[in-house]
């Protein structure tokens, strides 16, 4: 009966975590979409944490200790510090959430359904980029890669539209650096190969048109540590191909690329500036959880946050927030680059996806403790999965062996 159950749910689950992270695309109404994720994707994983002791086992093991410590010490900071725009139960619920959907990766890994899983949203993505890509050329703007103007939606109805370009890239980017790892690392047919290295294109292709700088910047340096890290003999045909398409693409895109050298920092360097100089009245403490770093310029430019997700970190929770945050990167950049794993399947996904996170949330996301969305699926789903590699298989392998 337990197993029927847990089996339900597992199944469940997946296709909850599907439509989870791909539904950002179809799903235009945001309480269905919490309604739809809390059911099929954080309700299981709570179940099956309750059902599978093997679980339950794992999280109290060293890997995991980073983050319990900070998502701990984000509650003790919302309880104890009077200034904290959330009460610890507020942040309590959001770091329950948080470990919730580092639960829900690691059973999908365990089951080896998370490969599945993700592949099947990078294809949903690359065809919602495609068909934002040909639906704006068309219907909305043929000088679409050369006029400066910055695509956030597909532009019909209200599917795809992210409000924002950056949170677009983000978006589009993180599957463009998996579906490039994919074609670099595995073996497919002629036919998936042509279907993936479509995606990719239009997925890259609409991470131009945000002209996000930023994510710009994190994608390349997550495609250049794949090929850094895991190329070999049968894909360097394929990289030089690769090479020269996309060398051939950057010259008729060069007259754009080239004007954004001059849009500078964006106000980004003078909202630093004065973090800098707010630093002594909340480097220690902290300004509370949940806090805006508000910021007025030019009496026409306002902002309620910093534009660097460590600064924001750093502003909310102080120097041992700050600290523990780093430290949790650190641990989990360290973990992903264990050789040991890498012949396990999505073993080797983990850096280039978390090189992208830690290097776009230098400017393009502020914080990864707010709900459920895109930030979460740049930063927190990175952690999970590398957190999450080999535990389950290593442990099933020792009791192989003691049988």
């Amino acid at each position: 009966m337990v197993a029927a159950v847990s089996r339900f749910f597992l199944y469940l689950l997946v296709t909850g975590f599907t439509v989870h992270i791909s539904g950002m695309l179809y799903i235009s109404d945001g309480s269905r979409f919490t309604t739809i994720s809390n059911l099929t994707l954080f309700l299981p994983a709570l179940i099956l944490l309750v059902l599978d002791h093997r679980v339950r086992e794992s999280l109290p093991s060293k890997r995991y200790l980073p983050l319990w410590v900070l998502l701990g010490f984000t509650v003790l900071v919302a309880l104890f510090n009077p200034t904290s725009a959330l009460s610890a139960l507020d942040q309590l619920k959001t770091c329950f959430y948080i470990l919730l959907y580092v639960i829900a990766i690691k059973i999908l890994v365990d089951r080896n359904l998370m490969e599945k899983s993700f592949d099947v949203a990078f294809v949903i993505a690359g065809i919602f980029a495609l068909v934002s890509l040909v639906y704006t050329f068309f219907y909305v703007d043929s000088n679409m890669f050369f006029d400066g103007q910055r695509i956030q939606k597909l532009g019909y109805k209200d599917y795809a539209d992210f409000k924002n370009p950056i949170i677009a890239a983000l978006y589009y980017g993180l599957f463009g650096v998996y579906g490039f790892h994919q074609l670099l690392t595995k073996r497919y047919s002629r036919f998936v190969m042509l279907v993936y290295g479509v995606c990719v294109l239009a997925l890259s292709l609409y991470l131009y048109c945000t002209l996000s700088r930023g994510v710009w910047l994190g994608y390349g340096a997550a495609i250049g540590a794949s090929i850094a890290f895991h190329h070999d003999q049968r894909s360097r045909k394929w990289l030089a191909c690769t090479a020269v398409f996309a060398a051939l693409i950057l010259i008729w895109l060069s007259p754009m690329l080239l004007e954004q050298t001059d849009r500078g920092f964006s106000y980004r360097d003078l909202i630093w500036h004065d973090w800098l100089e707010r630093l002594p009245d909340f480097w220690l403490a902290g300004a509370g959880a949940g806090n805006k770093f508000n910021i007025c310029i030019d009496s026409g430019h306002c902002w309620a946050q910093a534009h660097n997700l460590y600064l924001q970190f750093f502003y909310e929770f102080g120097l041992g927030g700050a600290l523990l945050l780093l430290f949790l990167i650190g641990s989990v950049l360290t973990r992903s680059l264990n050789k040991s794993n890498w012949n396990l399947p999505l073993g080797t996904i983990g850096f280039p996806l978390l090189v992208f996170a830690v290097l776009t949330a230098l400017f393009n996301y502020h914080t990864v403790m707010s709900r459920p969305g895109v930030y979460w699926l740049v930063f927190w789903m990175p952690v999970g999965l590398v957190l999450s590699i080999g535990s389950g298989l290593r442990k099933r392998s020792e009791v192989r062996m003691h049988d």
